[in-house]
């Protein structure tokens, strides 16, 4: 079993802390460590560093040389610097895989989620190589619905599997996200299904058979890749390729897998946070009155609140604030009312086309 950790996604709705230089993932969010340094550490307690790959672009390397120096580094699989979504990146670092260890399943763990208890995420990655191994099917995890979540994919659960630590089932059906909230509502207390949080395990040899298939565009760079490998030049060959490449996330490829008949859905025995906004953050660890605080706050009268500063002698005093987000970094202040939190796309867009880039 070889582990993926694909850390190279940019993060920007964690804006002013997430910057096109340094994500999200190797931002402390949550807690003292970075998302990527805790997930690390994770996987170092029950596997050896040389079974462990990352998956990251060539300007993060440093990132990853820092929070992780126990990797070695013939076990980055880099990028070029182009925003492509996940689709071609990822395509990337299974056909890398795949020639290293064409026999050997692959556990795929993005580096900006944060996993707890660590002990449960080690049992569940454990527990799918082994129905890899018995039932040869794709892996995938879910969480069971609790209501209707307008931003999720669903899993429609059929036969159990049986394993001794986790509960599993052959996935009947995947429903990709609906249109309206009476579709989906529907959806969740009609049928048998849970929501997708992706933990793919495989054959990465069959991960490439299944772009070939599915996105044979893709596919064909990437053989065009796999020339270039191990030749002088090779990283000005692989990035002229690369950016031919259409932009797509891995989905384009995996929810066909998924539709194929011959997946499994493992659901993930611990609690899985995808540091992806503000929001997340501040339900993440919210107290009493909802309030998630990372400063030396002082706050009267205020709910449903995040707030968060780098520096922690300095106060932050909050009165009467109700559902905001209070984020300061080092050079940019933040404050939005929480259900206007998609507006930072919207700041990002303005510091853009006043050529303030430096805080982007």
């Amino acid at each position: 079993m070889k582990i993926l950790v694909v850390a190279g996604g940019q993060g920007t709705k964690l804006w002013p802390y997430s910057r096109q230089d340094k994500p999200k993932q190797f931002q402390p969010i949550i807690g003292e460590v970075s998302a990527y340094q805790f997930c690390i550490e994770t996987l170092l307690t029950a596997y050896p560093a040389e079974d462990i790959f990352v998956s990251t672009k060539h300007k993060f390397i440093k990132y990853i040389s820092e929070q992780s120096p126990q990797i070695p580094l013939k076990n980055y699989i880099v990028e070029p610097d182009i925003a492509l979504d996940r689709g071609p990146g990822e395509g990337l670092a299974f056909l890398r895989l795949s020639m290293l260890f064409p026999d050997e399943p692959v556990f795929y763990v993005q580096g900006d989620m944060v996993r707890e208890p660590g002990e449960k995420f080690i049992e569940m990655i454990k527990a799918a190589e082994k129905i890899v191994a018995e039932t040869g099917c794709y892996i995938t995890g879910g969480v069971k619905a609790t209501g209707p979540n307008m931003g999720a994919d669903y899993l429609e659960l059929g036969d159990s599997v049986e394993n001794d630590a986790v509960e599993a089932y052959r996935l009947a059906k995947f429903h990709y996200r609906k249109k309206t909230l009476r579709e989906t509502r529907d959806l969740v207390e009609n049928f048998r299904v849970v929501t997708h949080w992706n933990h793919l395990c495989w054959y990465p040899t069959k991960i490439i058979e299944a772009y070939k298939k599915h996105r044979p565009d893709w596919y064909e760079a990437l053989m065009k890749i796999k020339d270039a490998f191990d030749k002088p030049g090779e990283q000005e060959a692989i990035r002229a390729i690369y950016e031919t490449m259409e932009k797509g996330p891995t989905e384009d490829v995996t929810r066909k897998i998924m539709d194929s008949g011959e997946a499994v859905v493992i659901l993930l025995p611990f609690k899985n946070t995808d540091v992806g906004t503000w929001e997340s953050v501040r339900e993440f660890d919210a107290d009493d009155d909802e309030n998630h605080f990372d400063a030396n706050v002082v706050a009267v009268d205020t709910s449903g609140t995040l707030v968060k500063a780098r520096r922690k002698d300095k106060l932050v005093a909050v009165a009467g604030l109700k559902n905001m987000v209070v984020v300061d970094s080092d050079d940019a202040l933040l404050v939005v009312p929480k259900d206007d939190i998609d507006k930072i796309k919207d700041i990002q867009a303005l510091l853009k086309d006043t050529n303030n880039t430096r805080y982007l």
